[in-house]
């Protein structure tokens, strides 16, 4: 059914058939959905009819809404999924992935697993509609991913999505926000950043091919960090650079977004550390509230990071392949890098297990992100 309702969505494109012109959405009196180009029936037995909810493409207009955070989270949502169509991947795979099907069940996964999402369903309805809405513009070589964000963020202020609207949690089944994290250890430990994961009401993350049931293990907002716990997540952990200096100036980010989810690909960037300028000590916020003196690596330095989703939580990895640091949200909506000898402070106190070791030499830019693809992990906050 899942599949069914978005291939009617494309197909009204493809045939032809102007969006505009109105696609219903049905609900039968055992609250199965459908959708259809026709109005909803009468419900057997002289139960109530289903519900019929008109979806229309047109964007021309209206401006933005002001403060409507429901509406900006379905912008950043169809801005990812519009980008990942654009490189290549089908509205069958994304559906299967966000609705949590299999995938390819013979074909490994990336990182050595198999490509499958386990069988459970991650969105609902309301995120169903916004997918069914970017894939309408599939084989439309000239509107950017962009305008399609644009077209799906109008469609929600005019409130032609059948959202529960009101409060900024709004829609089931679209995140409230996304990010990256790391790998810490055989036990399915993630670090992030504790600002990505202060206003959940639920945690998932998604590796190797699936998206897995998370918990919230820790969290010290001081220190801008947050441990997470996944079930039954497998993989090649994280090793900390062992040293106690700061990062070199040049190190590469690794970020898996939505993008990334549905192409199976970990994104690498670079990115600039840019130490404190003298006579302005950079110790650590936690080190403050504790009202102690900052251990050598407890020192933020400011992060020049290329705009791009998923980027707190993200690990900063040097040419070594080895975990040199986090990025974490920082003052007036820019980034600051965590050095690897804050982060051992912060693990060795909690009594969480981690690898660390000495950087050997150096790799090429692919076998970093090859590295990276092992560690990275992607986070969701669900409202």
């Amino acid at each position: 059914m899942w599949l069914r309702s978005c291939w009617v969505s494309l197909l009204l494109y493809v045939s032809g058939v102007p969006l505009a012109a109105g696609m219903h959405k049905c609900v039968d009196a055992d609250g199965n959905v459908t959708y259809s180009q026709t109005a909803c029936e009468q419900a057997p037995g002289g139960a109530k009819p289903g519900r019929s909810v008109t979806a229309r493409a047109d964007t021309a207009g209206v401006g933005a809404g002001q403060g409507d955070v429901l509406c900006e989270r379905v912008r950043a949502f169809a801005l990812e999924l519009a980008e990942a169509m654009r490189e290549g991947v089908g509205l069958d795979r994304a559906v299967a992935i966000l609705a949590g099907r299999p995938v390819l069940p013979s074909a490994a996964g990336p990182y050595g697993g198999t490509e499958t999402t386990g069988g459970r369903r991650i969105i609902g309805d309301d995120a169903l509609e916004v997918i069914n809405h970017v894939f309408a513009f599939a084989g439309r070589g000239a509107v950017d991913s962009s305008r399609i964000a644009e077209s799906a963020a109008q469609q929600c202020l005019r409130g032609r999505f059948d959202f529960a609207r009101g409060a900024p949690g709004g829609a089931a089944g679209l995140r409230l926000a996304a990010g990256s994290g790391i790998l810490l250890n055989p036990q399915g430990m993630v670090l992030t950043a504790d600002r990505l994961v202060a206003d959940c009401r639920g945690l998932r993350v998604y590796y190797d091919g699936a998206w897995r049931d998370t918990g919230l293990l820790r969290r010290d907002p001081p220190a801008g960090l947050a441990v997470l716990v996944a079930e039954g997540l497998r993989g090649r952990p994280a090793v900390l650079n062992d040293g106690s200096a700061p990062p070199k100036s040049q190190v590469l980010a690794a970020t898996l977004p939505l993008r990334g989810v549905l192409t199976a690909a970990v994104s690498i960037v670079d990115a600039a550390v840019v130490p404190a300028e003298d006579g302005e000590p950079a110790v650590a916020d936690s080190a403050r509230a504790r009202g102690a003196e900052a251990p050598a690596g407890d020192a933020h330095a400011a992060l020049s990071l290329p705009e791009g989703p998923a980027q707190w939580g993200a690990p900063l990895l040097g040419s070594g392949g080895l975990v040199v640091g986090i990025a974490l949200p920082g003052d007036d909506d820019g980034a600051r890098a965590l050095p690897a000898a804050a982060l051992r402070d912060f693990l060795s106190a909690a009594d969480l297990p981690f690898y660390s070791a000495a950087a050997l030499g150096e790799l090429t830019r692919e076998e970093v992100r090859r590295r990276a693809a092992g560690l990275t992990v992607h986070v969701e906050c669900m409202p």
